[in-house]
Parts: structure tokens; C-alpha cells; sequence
């Protein structure tokens, strides 16, 4: 089973296993070689005492302290040779000869005993004497290895330990690791199933806590897409629908001939140009708000002076105005410095904002004013129109949201306008904000950065 948690088990128990095999053993060659260097050193020491004993005591005893040194409970063997290297005295040491070893003047060495094949540490020291040459010492190698299987024993022990440990953290922590991967795994299964009604647990504030915060996001983030999606799809087939309607019942008037005279044909045919308009400008609107929003849409940066476009914008909606009875006045402090944007469509922005102005207002005022502030060009556009209702100020920047629907054919919008106008000032590194009292009147706020040295 791939499971999460016995990969991430698994792989921490192989590392503890790397870690605690190389360490164990190094410890027991540690060890053992220290047990070697103290049996050599303990031999040595032993060979000294015995030279300086032998170099005070008489002959006769000198065999006595050899049958001794046979009959002790330590397994230590005693050679003693004389000036001319020949041995004199033995403890049981068969077959040693010291012309072959490297016993005399304090050397240390290993022999085997040819009679029982064990195996000794030796060393020699020289006996202050005229007799007495030299004398040697043998340690049993094996003397030290019942300690060292203690050794063995306990780092094995240890090792055993150490390992359950091990086990204990690695299923402690492999389940810590691997329980929020599995829900986001059954998270990401039941979305990618379309139930985006999932949550996972977010229980720290680590990496891992972020993940889940973030699918908790994404979840959340999708189920308003498809609801966006539906309403989107919704809001399309409702706009598309009454202007072919219109197309469609007069179209058929004109093919039955059910009109009254030529004037009225003539208006049959104007509304169906009208309608078929209007459905162009909604799929022209659509398919650029589209390329917006999947950045793909292009602009011509420039440096721009943000009061020539207020000024081309101006002129485009003056007659228009007229025919309301409004008035547009510009208040522009001073001379701005310039932007980096799309003339073309910041020019766009100003004139769909002034054009909704123009709409919602009657006998009226409509403000441009515009002003510097905090390294910003600030432009707010202000109407003395009927206002925007409190409740739809948050949505208005949504595509096909009107907030006077009762109305809305009346005004000619496609209910896209202020979505593009939104998405236009962003993509040119622009703001845009909108406040409103019923009744009263409408201001949209819009701020650029001014351009800097090296901004073309």
C-alpha cells in the first residue's frame, strides 16, 4: 500500500538504522582497542615490577615466584632468560624463543603457544642482575573479552532500545506528517468530484497549516467561480434573449407584412438595427472583459498626460449632456505630471464613466476634478444624479449587475461597463472607488501612479 505514512515511517526508521549501525559499530571497535592498549599496558607494567622484584631476590625463590605465577587465577605465563638470551625459568610457556621475538630491551609482542594455540600478549624488561637477563611476561588475549561481551551486550541492548525509540517517534510522527496530507488527498477527491462544500482542519501554523488554509481557500475560491459561472451563463442567455426576441417578433412582422404604412415599417426595421447592435456590443464587451481577465488582453504603454485624455473624453460626451440639460465642468490643479498608460483606453475609462454620469443625470452637474496627492494622480468624477443604493454599491463592478434594472434598456448598457472600466484602470496600474448618497449623487475615484525616471 503507497500510503504516506508508511513511505514517510519507513524512510525515517531507514535513517535511524543508518545512523545506529556505523555508531555501534565504531563503538565496539573503540572498544576493543582499548582493551588491547590496557592489556598491553597492564603487561608491561606487570614485566616491570617482576624485573625489579627479581633483581633483589635470591635463586631459590626465584623459582618459587615462577610455580606461583604457573598456579594464578589470571592465566598470566613468566619467562625468564639469562645474559646470553637462553631461557632459564618458565611458567608453561612452550616453545617461545626470544631470539625470535621481539622481547628484549622492553619490546611487547604477541605469541601463540605452538602446545594449546593460545594466544598471548607479552613484554619484556630488563633484570638488573648478573644473572638474570630479562624478564618476560605473557597476558592471555582473550583476558579482556568477557568484559568486552558485557560491552557487546549492553551496546546491544541500547541499540534495541534506541530502535523501539525510534519506532515510537517515527509512528508518532509519520501519523502527525501524513493525517493532514490524507485529508487534504480526501479534500482535493471530493472537490475534484464537484463537492466544493469540503474543509480541511487547519491545526498548526506551520507549512503544513498553510496548505490546508490555502485548499480551504481554493475550495471556497471555486465555489465561487462555478456560482460566478452559472449566474455568468444565466446573465448571458437573459441579455441575448429579449434583444432576439425583439429581432425575431419583427422580423416576422415584416415577413407577414403587419404593419399599417411605411412609416411603421421603417421603425420595425429601426428596432431590429438597434437590437442587432446591441447584441454586438454585448459579445464585443464580453469577449474583451474575457481577454482581460485572462490577461491576454494587450496595451500600448506610453507616457501620458492624464488632462488631454479628460479633455478628449469631455468633448465626446458635451452634446450629450446638452440634450439632458447638464453641465460638465473640469477642474484640473495645475499641470499633472504624466502616467504610464494605454491613451486610447484610459481614454475609454473616463468616457464610460462620464457616459453612466450623463445617463443617471437631469438638470444636473457633472464634475471632473483632479489633483496630486502622495505620488498619485487623483481623478474623481462626480454627478448630481439619482445616486446608487447602499446595497448595490459592493457589486457594481460585477459584469451584467445593474443597480437600476427596472430601467436598465432604457440606458442602453450591455451591464459591462463598469467591469471593463474596473479591469482597464487595474491593468494599468490603476485604482478605482466609488461612493454614492441616494438622491444625491455619484463619485468615482480614480488613482495612477505618476511615472517615474525610466518609464517609457
Amino acid at each position: 500500500m503507497n500510503r504516506i505514512f508508511y513511505k514517510l515511517g519507513g524512510s525515517i526508521m531507514i535513517l535511524f538504522l543508518i545512523v545506529l549501525l556505523p555508531l555501534g559499530y565504531v563503538m565496539v571497535q573503540i572498544f576493543t582497542n582499548y582493551n588491547e592498549v590496557h592489556l598491553y599496558d597492564e603487561t608491561d607494567e606487570m614485566a616491570s615490577q617482576y624485573a625489579t622484584l627479581l633483581a633483589v631476590i635470591d635463586d631459590p625463590d626465584i623459582e618459587l615466584l615462577v610455580e606461583s605465577m604457573d598456579r594464578g587465577e589470571t592465566a598470566r605465563k613468566m619467562v625468564i632468560i639469562d645474559q646470553n638470551g637462553n631461557v632459564v625459568e618458565d611458567s608453561g610457556i612452550r616453545g617461545f624463543h626470544p631470539s625470535e621475538h621481539a622481547a628484549l630491551q622492553g619490546k611487547a609482542g604477541r605469541f601463540t603457544d605452538p602446545n594449546d594455540h593460545q594466544e598471548y600478549i607479552y613484554a619484556g624488561e630488563q633484570v638488573q642482575g648478573d644473572d638474570i637477563g630479562e624478564v618476560i611476561i605473557f597476558s592471555p588475549s582473550d583476558l579482556m573479552d568477557q568484559s568486552a561481551i558485557q560491552v557487546q551486550q549492553a551496546l546491544l541492548l541500547s541499540g534495541v532500545g534506541a530502535l523501539l525509540l525510534a519506532f515510537g517517534f517515527t509512528f508518532i510522527a509519520s501519523r502527525e506528517f501524513s493525517t493532514p496530507l490524507q485529508e487534504m488527498e480526501r479534500a482535493a477527491n471530493q472537490m475534484a468530484r464537484g463537492d466544493l462544500d469540503v474543509e480541511v482542519p487547519v491545526k498548526t501554523k506551520d507549512e503544513l497549516g498553510s496548505l490546508s488554509h490555502s485548499m480551504n481557500e481554493l475550495a471556497r475560491e471555486l465555489k465561487r467561480y462555478r456560482g460566478n459561472r452559472q449566474a455568468f451563463f444565466s446573465d448571458v442567455s437573459h441579455e441575448l434573449r429579449t434583444p432576439l426576441s425583439y429581432v425575431q417578433g419583427y422580423c416576422d412582422a415584416l415577413k407577414k407584412e403587419l404593419y399599417q404604412d411605411e412609416t411603421e415599417r421603417q421603425q420595425f426595421v429601426d428596432i431590429i438595427h438597434e437590437e442587432a447592435h446591441r447584441m454586438n456590443r454585448l459579445i464585443h464587451d464580453l469577449f474583451e472583459l474575457s481577454r482581460m481577465e485572462e490577461e491576454r488582453f494587450p496595451l500600448d504603454l506610453e507616457l501620458v498626460h492624464i488632462g488631454d485624455v479628460t479633455k478628449r473624453a469631455t468633448a465626446k460626451l458635451a452634446t450629450e449632456a446638452k440634450k439632458k440639460n447638464n453641465t460638465i465642468k473640469v477642474d484640473m490643479e495645475g499641470k499633472f505630471p504624466t502616467i504610464v498608460a494605454d491613451s486610447f483606453r484610459l481614454e475609454q475609462i473616463f468616457t464610460n464613466l462620464l457616459q453612466n454620469a450623463v445617463s443617471y443625470t437631469e438638470n444636473g452637474h457633472v464634475w471632473i476634478e483632479g489633483s496630486l496627492k502622495d505620488g498619485n494622480i487623483e481623478v474623481k468624477i462626480s454627478d448630481t444624479g439619482r445616486g446608487i443604493a447602499t446595497e448595490d454599491l459592493p457589486y457594481i463592478f460585477e459584469r451584467f449587475y445593474r443597480a437600476e434594472k427596472s430601467r436598465s434598456r432604457d440606458f442602453g448598457g450591455t451591464g459591462l461597463g463598469l467591469a471593463i472600466v474596473k479591469q482597464l484602470t487595474e491593468l494599468q496600474y490603476g485604482s478605482i472607488q466609488v461612493e454614492s448618497v441616494p438622491g444625491k449623487g455619484t463619485t468615482f475615484t480614480l488613482r495612477f501612479p505618476e511615472a517615474k525616471e525610466g518609464d517609457e
